[in-house]
């Protein structure tokens, strides 16, 4: 059995205030983390994963000790190098593979750990990623195999069964068995070589996951009298286990600050008073390959040093530039671990490197810019700002993503020399001020203090609106610097109700004339021939609305001479662009920059069983017969636009391009399947969450989509599923 085992040092910085709500948590931390995922025990398994299988299809969620979703990855490669968490107690599930109940070609793995964050500490360690299929493959003696001319078994559970081939003996069958259920019944139906027929049948008890069973027939000839021949049955057990290959994820090289023995985000401010006689601080650079580069710019190694430059590389530094700039105060020292390929460089700012800074008699931040570079040339930019001042707290500007329409996380930099120096407790006392812009009376809210940053939660606000802030210490006699921000809008889907229709030649529009569109359906193509797959319904309608109709989503088979094909009940947000021969062309999302964190409504399902199933329809899709799925999906993204049109994301059905969830493009997702019909003859009211992926990016559209059959894409539903939405709200919390 093959193991893929995949590393990754995740650096762990100081969370956004919207995350600092939901997590509670306090401080920054490490994370090395490695994945150890382990394949399947047989070479030739046709499901065997290579390493880009596995990298690909690993889907990885982080979660906090109140079981909220806080970092969600769909492929490792789209894990970043860079992870926002506070201290705290997590735990991160794996999954790669695709979950089938049973299947000869689809392996599912998961695994999950937990682990805690400390404060300035680095926490190692590994997630088990087990293989979670019962596994299950036939053997047969060379008497056995001599002996049947045909030989099938046929190995089942609740939830399917697999037939296995006595020519194809390395054929595997990979089984996830329903939660309770531990037998696998298993019957074998041969023919002999002389045209005898022989059956037998047995229970495999006890299955586990991650365990092969092997089934071994061997025949045995008997006497007349005792029936003639005898099928014996062994059935091996072996547990799944792994052999190394190693395979590694590579990050950009770290840089940290060291004080006192303590590692600090280099994002942190250095805090010096005026005429501050300094200290030393140390500038950590640590690389996962060979250190190649080094680039050091500070303007003032010119203006207040002397020195004729003030860009240069201190790891490839000749003689003639490392003394002068030892006798300024900065020294380097470089070291490369040849066996673990791996270097640790230290840049050693010293009291005499700082005095140029808080000897000019000028409150000012300045600023050193690095830029390192390793040997697999993955490259790290850091600033250190040194910010000279004799005052306590001074005000940050906030960053854009931690503005939304109810809150904003404000932050500023304490100097913890003069905040330390303060005897009073009661002036040791920090808050934010806060207010509407233009207007006179300051709201106070409570600050947190890590390290030298104050940060808080300000809650309660305005959508749109503009309001000032700034720092305040009861023991800072002068005030600090004002700042302000804009709070997001509150968005709102147009036509929302689908109260607006009009009808263009024979297709049934979302939208009233003359107005603008927004919705669009599927009718474009369904009313060629002459049938509106999605209209509107005055007979079913949200309780108590203020509305008249609601939208109806009827999934039919569209046909003309017989000719057709199985058409779902749909309604998206976008644009129908044209037909291609029997399939649609769609232009997905509509502009959209607020970030709602749920979607509610009334719906109203009924189900019908599946009678068109197409060959490309996926595994997953239910069979002919049983119940068809109905969906509503909604998506916040920063899609690039590659239609050239309002609606960014195109999907074509006849190439089976279409809207995928764990995309790149992807901040926030939420949906609702529904696998039967809802109860009563009423519309029931729903919510959707919207999982944030990313809470540091701001979207530009939003997807919305709806369909009577979930797997309409592949003409796979049943005729007579139909779905009614109506008075969808986005809603902001």
């Amino acid at each position: 059995m093959k193991k893929y085992i995949f590393n990754l040092l995740a650096l762990i910085c100081l969370m956004s205030a919207v995350s600092c709500v939901r997590e509670g948590l306090d401080g920054e931390g490490f994370l090395s983390l490695k994945f150890d995922v382990q394949t399947d025990k047989v070479q030739n398994s046709r499901a065997s994963m290579t390493e880009d299988d596995l990298n690909s299809s690993c889907h990885v969620k982080i979660r906090n000790v109140k079981d909220e979703l806080i970092r969600e990855y769909y492929g490792l490669s789209s894990v970043p190098s860079e992870l926002q968490l506070l201290t705290g107690d997590y735990r991160i599930i794996v999954t790669a593979g695709k979950k089938v109940d049973v299947s000869f070609d689809s392996l599912y793995y998961e695994g999950e750990s937990d682990f805690v964050i400390e404060k300035s500490k680095t926490t190692e360690i590994t997630v088990p990623v087990y293989i979670q299929n019962t596994v299950v493959q036939m053997e047969y003696t060379e008497s056995a195999r001599n002996k049947f001319s045909e030989c099938k078994v046929t190995v089942s559970m609740s939830k399917g069964a697999l037939e296995f081939d006595i020519n194809n003996p390395s054929q595997q069958g990979y089984f996830s068995m329903p939660n309770g259920e531990t037998e696998l019944d298993w019957s074998l139906v041969a023919t002999t070589v002389d045209g005898i027929s022989y059956t037998k049948e047995g229970v495999i008890k006890s299955v586990k996951a991650s365990t092969k069973y092997t089934l071994k027939f061997d025949y045995q000839e008997l006497e007349p009298q005792d029936g003639g021949m005898y099928v014996e049955v062994d059935v091996d057990e072996t547990p799944l286990f792994e052999k190394d290959i190693n395979v590694e994820i590579g990050r950009a090289p770290v840089i940290q600050r060291y004080e006192n023995d303590t590692y600090y985000s280099i994002d942190e401010p250095l805090n010096f008073g005026l005429n501050d006689e300094g200290r030393e601080v140390v500038i950590s650079i640590r690389t996962s390959s060979e250190l190649k580069s080094v680039q050091f710019t500070c303007p003032e190694l010119k203006t207040l040093m002397g020195m004729s430059f003030e860009t240069f590389d201190i790891h490839t530094m000749a003689n003639n530039v490392r003394v002068p700039l030892e006798e300024k105060g900065i020294t380097y020292f470089n070291e490369y671990l040849i066996e673990e390929d791996a270097s640790v460089a230290k840049i050693t700012l010293s009291p005499v490197f700082f005095k140029y800074f808080t000897s000019t008699d000028e409150e000012k931040t300045y600023y050193i810019d690095l830029v390192a570079t390793d040997n697999n040339k993955r490259v790290r930019n850091a600033q250190v700002r040194i910010m000279v001042s004799n005052a306590i707290v001074s005000t940050e500007i906030v960053e854009d993503y931690l503005v939304w329409s109810n809150k904003a996380s404000v932050s500023a930099n304490v100097n913890r020399t003069l905040y330390d120096a303060l005897e009073d407790e009661t002036a040791k006392v920090l808050s934010f001020n806060y207010r509407v812009k233009g207007t006179q009376d300051w709201s106070s809210a409570s600050a947190t203090l890590d390290g030298s940053k104050m940060t808080a939660e300000l809650t309660g606000l305005n959508k749109s609106t503009t309001y000032e802030y700034t720092a305040v210490c009861a023991g800072q006699a002068s005030p600090a610097a004002v700042y302000e921000f804009t709070t997001e809008d509150q968005l709102q889907l147009p036509n929302a109700g689908f109260e607006d229709w009009y009808k263009a030649d024979k297709v049934w529009l979302i939208y009233g004339q003359g107005g603008s569109m927004f919705w669009d359906s599927g009718n474009h193509g369904s009313a060629t021939l002459n049938v509106n797959v999605t209209n509107y319904d005055e007979t079913v309608k949200a309780p108590g609305s203020a509305g008249t109709r609601s939208i109806k989503m009827e999934s039919q088979y569209v046909s003309m001479l017989g000719i057709g094909k199985f058409a779902a009940g749909n309604v998206f947000a976008g644009q129908y662009v044209r037909t291609d021969g029997t399939d649609g062309v769609l232009a997905f999302g509509r502009s959209f920059t607020a970030r709602p964190t749920k979607l509610r409504g009334y719906v109203k399902y009924i189900s019908t069983p599946i009678t068109d199933r197409d060959g490309g329809a996926p595994a997953d899709a239910p069979a002919v017969g049983e119940n068809d799925h109905g969906i509503l999906y909604v998506a916040l993204g920063d899609w690039p636009n590659e239609t050239g049109l309002e609606s960014p994301f195109e999907v074509r059905t006849k190439d089976k391009k279409l809207f995928d969830k764990s995309g790149p493009n992807v901040i926030a997702y939420g949906e609702m399947v529904k696998t039967s019909s809802t109860e009563g003859s009423d519309m029931i009211p729903f919510e959707i969450n919207l999982d944030y992926k990313d809470l540091t990016r701001k979207p530009l559209y939003i997807i919305v989509v709806a369909s009577a059959s979930k797997y309409g894409d592949y003409f796979t539903g049943g005729r007579g599923s139909t779905m009614w939405l109506d008075d969808l709200e986005l809603v902001y919390e």
